[in-house]
């Protein structure tokens, strides 16, 4: 917040770019305000913003939001596209919105917040605030030809404080296996070359690796694929998309995480 010009700095997550346009909108309507504008930020930044709006629908970027959950909360308002939330005490706009509807919402928040005493006195972050508490102790290895999933457990990672390293393919994944120790390893069944389930065989023959807690990810979910999984020696078996109250049970499971 800044406190001179009264500006509530706000970042946005999964939206259309014609919410985006909105939200644009009513930022620059609040410019010349004297209780105070909002003011967008850039994507990147919202872990300093003092409100970030949410599309819950999104499943990226509500993985997006858990990594911020790690710094001082700021509030955030969820777009819904056609029901409100089960909790009548979270905010909430239903799609489609104007910048009218918009502002009406983001005030009520706002003077909440003043009332509350938090607004304008948000702590600078630093980048030791915001970095990961252990990150040289745990370590991840993804080995998952998406890069939308790679991206998404990296961010789910690092809100454990662990560090992720991305493989492609099972052939690249074995290579950063001989390289570096790992904690865990998240692997996917269906890669190019060499499939999962063969890259979790010689994770187990390498006495090495063998230890090693090894999660395996799969669109598909019958017992047979489950079976086999387990016959080659993985530990657990999550299905993609994979939710985020599983994916926090399971890491937990295999080790001791700071968050």
């Amino acid at each position: 917040m800044d406190i001179e010009n009264k500006s509530c700095s706000i970042g946005a997550l999964g939206l259309s770019d014609s919410e985006l346009k909105v939200l644009g909108s009513m930022a620059i309507l609040t410019r010349a305000r004297a209780e105070g504008s909002y003011v967008m930020s850039a994507s990147a930044e919202i872990v300093n913003c003092d409100i970030v709006i949410v599309n819950a629908e999104d499943h990226a970027s509500m993985i997006r939001w858990h990594a911020v959950m790690v710094t001082p909360q700021p509030p955030v308002m969820v777009l819904y596209a056609s029901a409100p939330p089960a909790d009548p005490a979270q905010h909430y706009l239903l799609r489609p919105f104007g910048p009218a509807k918009l502002l009406a919402l983001l005030d009520r928040i706002a003077a909440g917040l003043r009332e509350s005493g938090q607004i304008w006195k948000k702590p600078a972050l630093s980048h030791a605030a915001t970095a990961p508490i252990n990150a040289a102790s745990l370590r991840a290895l993804v080995v998952d030809d998406s890069p939308t999933v790679c991206k998404q457990l990296e961010l789910e990672l690092r809100n454990f404080n662990i560090h992720a390293d991305i493989a492609e393919t099972g052939e690249r994944g074995l290579e950063l296996l001989a390289q570096h120790k790992y904690d865990l390893v998240f692997l996917d069944v269906v890669l190019p070359g060499t499939d999962g389930y063969q890259v979790c065989k010689s994770i187990r023959k390498n006495p090495q690796t063998k230890q090693t807690p090894v999660i395996m990810l799969t669109s598909k979910s019958s017992p047979f694929d489950r079976v086999r999984g387990s016959l080659v020696g993985c530990n657990a078996y999550l299905t993609k998309p994979v939710d985020y109250d599983t994916f926090r049970e399971t890491v937990g499971k295999y080790v001791e995480t700071e968050t």
